[in-house]
């Protein structure tokens, strides 16, 4: 028998989706106002409908007694007995809310709160007003006021085979029907079920019994919703009592139907469910066999034995292509989460009375699930300060001659190796002036400070910084592009803003696909070793004679281009050995390029990014490390940190060709 508390966890991962979905199909119907869409009503009833049936299956009776008036003016609506207007909407929208809070509070075991409760007395009197619904407060009241309109079923219920293998537990059926009052008898019938000596063990877990109930005081619509998740693929039939004589039992048949005859095939696309810290668990696991994979390549050249060493070079094959596959399984499309900023921006833009429109591009692209996890909050203030600070009124637009409804969009795409997601506006633009002004208040610079358009609106980025002129729910502490870019930084990514006044702002955050193991590029410098990410390497050329380490940041002509390039022995003193001709690893990252100077290149690595210790994770230039084959450490260079700190230098600056 499945356990119950797995399926309320089920639930809850269920619900929560369902919440976006209910969201999304709102903002779907508010934005064609004053028209209405049925297939997106329809979209949003199944949602409400699906949460509910859902939450009396596993017994959370609060949210099926709540949601009940949700599904009902949602049923008006799908009747055309009520017509979609923008405050019935945002009235819908805060019941959600109110479903998610429940939702959350059953998550971490927490009682509901007063103040969820006193909401909620407000939003059930907000949907009457609506919908005319009777006042219905609890469960029990709706089954004394329901009970004249209740009878006695009879049911015959042969499941599919399968049905407990996809974790499916027949006494949810029955504990759901009671939850509304009603009483069961139950039959089971186990004619069909084999002797213990004539299965197999797969034939174990399949369902071969049959059950037969009988329901008092209840009604068709609440049995239907009871079986509504395995009706399609099960044979159930439903019969009234009337006057003390039940219908006719379900006749045994030799055949069932053909779908129910067997364990259903396996679907290629069906999808599973996996907790993400099992998936975390597979990550840390794999980097560890990476690391043995390659001790064991180390162990093998020194035997020089031509068998082991074929055997090793398949075993490390296997080892890249688990790799690659279990990577995957942690990648998501940015859409989802680019899509839960609709409710962001409408919010926002309702509470300043702007009016904004979100453009979405690039939801499509991938990367590492932990990653998405982690930049929501950064991602949040971006996008409400863009509202705030960036947009104007509609009046303050009609006077520039733009139009009313400004537009905010998230962009994301790939781009050397990396993740970039755009969020820009066309809004005012940053004021560089009044930015300095402000900066100079803040003694952050002083008055006779030169700066580029450039460093005067990476200011914005300093902590206390704002140019709200008031405090609001949104702005005004001093406290938000400080913490995004700490948090940016914080996965090993980059963030940066561009602005050209009265025509809209665009911050660009840079990040990499996933933080647990990447291709990299190995070289070293005396006796330390480092590793490039492969994606950044662009190529490898010799160090030109006559550019000794003489400074730290030097310069080559590139074919044509200037080519700043550093020198690792001299950002980490380390010693120089003059009999050998440095390299020069050419890297990429965004617009920007620059050179590595190394004393040897020792070719591709799997890479296993392990964090640094207190001790050094403040030091500049290296992200990371990780583990060698032989054990010994290889330290993971900070690309943009490097080209940013030591070498930058706009790619587009030309040399005479002497």
């Amino acid at each position: 028998m499945v356990d119950l508390s797995e399926i309320q966890a089920v639930f809850i991962e269920e619900a929560k989706e369902l919440v976006l979905q209910f969201e999304e199909s709102l903002l779907a119907m508010e934005s064609i106002l004053p028209n209405s869409d049925d297939e997106i009503i329809n979209e949003a009833f199944r949602a409400a409908h699906t949460i509910k049936g859902s939450a009396g299956v596993v017994g959370y009776d609060h949210i099926v007694d709540f949601t009940h008036f949700v599904e009902a003016t949602m049923e008006l609506l799908r009747d055309h007995a009520l017509n979609p207007c923008e405050k019935l909407i945002s009235t819908l929208l805060e019941c959600n809310d109110h479903i998610n809070a429940l939702i959350k509070c059953l998550e971490s075991n927490e009682d509901f709160p007063q103040a969820l409760t006193d909401a909620e007395t407000g939003l059930l009197e907000s949907l009457k007003s609506y919908s005319g619904l009777q006042d219905q407060v609890s469960s029990e009241q709706t089954v004394v006021e329901n009970q004249e309109a209740t009878q006695s079923f009879q049911v015959s219920a042969q499941f599919y085979k399968a049905c407990m293998v996809d974790g499916f537990d027949p006494l949810s059926i029955i504990r759901y029907i009671e939850s509304k009052g009603s009483t069961v008898e139950v039959d089971w019938l186990i004619d069909e079920v084999p002797a213990l000596n004539a299965v197999t063990p797969d034939e174990l877990e399949l369902c071969h019994f049959r059950m037969q109930l009988e329901i008092h005081h209840s009604t068709r619509e609440d049995i239907d919703e009871a079986f509504e998740f395995i009706a399609a693929e099960s044979n159930i039939e439903i019969a009234p009592i009337e006057d003390g004589k039940p219908t006719p039992t379900l006749v045994k048949t030799d055949k069932q139907p053909t779908k129910n005859n067997k364990v259903k095939p396996k679907n290629p696309e069906r999808m599973m469910k996996i907790p993400a810290q099992k998936l975390d668990e597979l990550v840390n696991e794999l980097g560890e066999l990476v690391i043995v994979s390659a001790a064991l390549e180390d162990h093998t050249k020194t035997i020089r034995d031509s068998a082991l060493t074929e055997i090793v070079e398949h075993i490390q094959q296997l080892v890249s292509d688990v790799q690659s596959s279990t990577l995957q399984l942690r990648m998501v499309q940015i859409g989802e989460t680019f899509n839960r900023f609709s409710r962001v921006v409408r919010d926002t833009s309702k509470e300043l009375e702007k009016q904004v429109s979100l453009e979405i591009m690039g939801a499509e692209t991938e990367l590492d699930k932990s990653m998405v996890e982690k930049i929501v909050d950064p991602l949040t203030h971006l996008v409400r300060n863009a509202i705030d600070h960036g947009m104007e009124s509609p009046a303050q637009r009609a006077d520039s001659g733009k139009p009313e409804y400004g537009t905010l969009s998230l962009k994301a795409f790939h781009d050397s190796g990396s993740i970039v997601i755009e969020i820009s506006d066309d809004g005012r633009g940053l004021d560089k002036e009044k930015i300095k002004e402000k900066a100079i208040q803040r003694n952050l610079i002083s008055p006779d400070t030169e700066l580029t358009d450039k460093e005067i609106a990476n200011l914005i980025f300093e902590p206390g910084f704002s140019t709200a002129e008031k405090v609001s729910n949104i702005s005004g502490r001093g406290v938000g592009m400080d913490v995004v870019r700490k948090n940016i930084e914080a996965v090993r990514g980059t963030v940066s803003v561009e602005s050209v006044e009265h025509q809209g702002t665009c911050f660009q955050l840079r990040l990499p696909l996933t933080m647990a193991i990447i291709d990299g590029f190995m070289v070293s410098v005396a006796d330390a070793k480092f590793v490039i990410p492969l994606d950044m390497v662009t190529e490898c050329i010799e160090l030109p004679l006559g550019n000794g380490a003489t400074r730290q940041t030097d310069y080559i002509n590139l074919r044509g281009t200037v080519l700043p390039f550093i020198h690792l022995s001299r950002i980490f003193d380390l010693p120089t050995n003059p009999k050998i001709r440095p390299s020069i690893v050419v890297v990429k990252y965004g617009q920007l390029r620059a050179g590595i100077v190394v004393d040897q290149l020792l070719g591709e690595f799997q890479t296993v990014i392990k964090p640094l210790g207190a001790l050094f994770e403040k030091m500049s230039g290296i992200s990371g490390s990780s583990i060698l084959g032989s054990g010994d450490i290889a330290l993971i260079l900070d690309v943009p940190k490097l080209i940013h700190d030591f070498a930058h230098e706009p790619e587009s600056r030309k040399l005479a060709n002497s």
